[in-house]
């Protein structure tokens, strides 16, 4: 026991010196009164030792700061998808076949024997509904593109309980982008009006084009001259716009902004432009000439990127008409368009091209036999469309310009149709003043009828409209798994406003902010 016990004092006697004390070791005192132990704490350092310490301290603690940062940078780096930078500026095009229907596209390509451009871009459909009906008009449908809302028919630009809902158009120059508009009917119809005016009813055509010069819309091509007042042309001018009223002097404006009003109201039908030479058509720019000038001014010294819509607007005038021959001259209009800004934005790398209509108009259908006692026939007469020569309302003009005299020669001259006796009783019975305003439907309607094509309606109908797209693969994503287009969220079936979220989103839009400022404006003109 003795010996035990001295062995112990004996142990605990002995000097500590760096040789006998482990590594684990290093940091602990053994007090020799108690036998207890404690980690050695700043108090147990001489005020010298504590000052070396604490500067040790401080040097660990930049390291540390230093390694996380850099951790993070990496982490950052690596995770993100490899081969993606964010564009130094983006361009979008939005293009609307006003009415074009998926019938409409059938038609064309039958008709001209060859497949479209726009065919091989195709990603998904669009639903149309307005707020307030199943069946939307032109002024909902195209404020849900550009506003991103639902709102009632004949509103443009304002919500359904009145009040004045910011645009793409509008939001877009506020962010420095360049914008610019180019239809083929008039500059104050309903859906280029929906992209910078704010208005109750798209009839007050007069009260829409007041407010674009506020816009400074860069780009202003189309139609309906006969709303610009002098006071609106000369205000333009001053602020820069170079106004043009013919395809020649559009040509030579080199830079900055434009004002091209090619016509009193809609810009001619592109069958009677192709086939009736007279000077006014020949100076009438087609929608393709009016597309490559917009996209040449708009990308001229701009490196924050532009917003263009472009409209092929009166592939709707000939669905209201139950104008087939005339429906396919403007939907290859519209193709030749596509085909512009496509060329555009494969060399550019840094456009985006959306393609799809507001709504279809006159519920088209390519097959036609409405008897009930036979078995119909699996057949529709493309050939006989492609034949026609001018449009069902300049043949209409021109039979009531023969006081309804010459109705067989006229149809038969340029539309190298016979029509029947029940043809020209319904041509006739439309014969006065009150009535001629459905001629042009009726002339549509009889050609149509002879090449077993029908027609629902001389209105729009509800079903959905094809959505087509481009990007560049520039844009993609890159993941571990797989490449991401940047047009996947829009894959499928989309409602209308989800096109617009899609270009807020991609521009980086704020809708709302301006929505705020506008909220004193009223959307209704100014009482006489």
């Amino acid at each position: 026991m003795s010996s035990n016990n001295n062995n112990n004092t004996n142990n605990n006697n002995v000097s500590r010196t760096p040789d006998n004390i482990g590594e684990d070791e290093e940091d602990i005192q053994i007090n020799s009164e108690t036998g207890m132990s404690h980690f050695l704490l700043e108090e147990d350092f001489s005020p010298k030792e504590t000052k070396i310490l604490r500067k040790y301290k401080k040097i660990f603690y930049l390291l540390a700061a230093f390694l996380t940062i850099v951790t993070i940078v990496l982490l950052i780096v690596f995770l993100l998808p490899r081969g993606w930078t964010p564009p130094k500026k983006l361009n979008v095009i939005m293009m609307i076949g006003d009415g074009m229907g998926p019938a409409a596209m059938t038609l064309a390509r039958v008709a001209f024997n060859r497949s479209l451009v726009l065919d091989h871009y195709l990603i998904g459909t669009v639903r149309t509904y307005s707020f307030n009906s199943t069946v939307t008009d032109s002024a909902a449908g195209a404020t849900a593109y550009a506003s991103c809302i639902k709102t009632n028919n004949t509103y443009v630009g304002v919500d359904p309980w009145d009040k004045p809902a910011a645009t793409l158009m509008e939001a877009a120059k506020k962010n420095g982008l360049k914008t610019g508009l180019v239809v083929t009917t008039r500059v104050s119809d309903a859906t280029p009006a929906a992209y910078f005016s704010h208005s109750h009813s798209r009839y007050e055509e007069k009260f829409i084009i007041t407010q674009l010069p506020d816009k400074d819309v860069d780009v202003v091509l189309g139609g309906g001259k006969k709303y610009f007042t002098d006071a609106i042309i000369n205000s333009m001018s001053s602020n820069g716009y170079s106004t043009v009223y013919n395809k020649t002097d559009m040509n030579k404006v080199k830079k900055g902004k434009i004002l091209g009003l090619f016509a009193d109201g809609d810009i001619p039908f592109e069958v009677d432009r192709l086939y009736d030479q007279t000077s006014e058509n020949i100076e009438t720019p087609s929608l393709k000439e009016m597309s490559q000038k917009a996209i040449e001014l708009l990308n001229q010294d701009n490196s924050k990127g532009f917003f263009l819509m472009l409209e092929g607007s009166k592939i709707d005038v000939c669905g209201h008409a139950n104008d087939a021959s005339g429906q396919i001259y403007e939907t290859q209009a519209f193709d030749d368009a596509f085909q512009v800004a496509l060329d555009f934005a494969k060399k550019d790398g840094h456009t985006i091209i959306l393609v799809t209509a507001d709504h279809e108009t006159g519920g088209l259908t390519l097959g036609l036999q409405d008897r009930i006692d036979f078995y119909n026939e699996y057949y529709w007469n493309n050939t006989l469309i492609t034949k026609v020569e001018r449009s069902s309302l300049s043949m209409a003009n021109m039979i009531i310009a023969s006081n309804f005299t010459k109705t067989r020669e006229i149809i038969q001259q340029y539309a190298k149709v016979e029509i029947d006796d029940s043809d020209l009783a319904l041509l006739e019975s439309l014969n006065s003043t009150s009535k001629y305003r459905y001629l042009q439907r009726a002339v549509g309607y009889v050609i149509s009828r002879h090449a077993e094509i029908g027609w629902t309606t001389g209105g729009h109908t509800g079903v959905d409209v094809n959505l087509y797209a481009y990007a560049p693969d520039s844009l993609s994503e890159n993941t571990k798994k797989e490449k991401i287009s940047p047009l996947q969220d829009l894959f499928g079936n989309n409602n209308n406003i989800d096109i617009c979220n899609f270009i807020k989103s991609k521009l980086n839009l704020d809708l709302e902010s301006i929505t705020k400022t506008l909220m004193s404006f009223s959307p209704f003109p100014p009482a006489k």
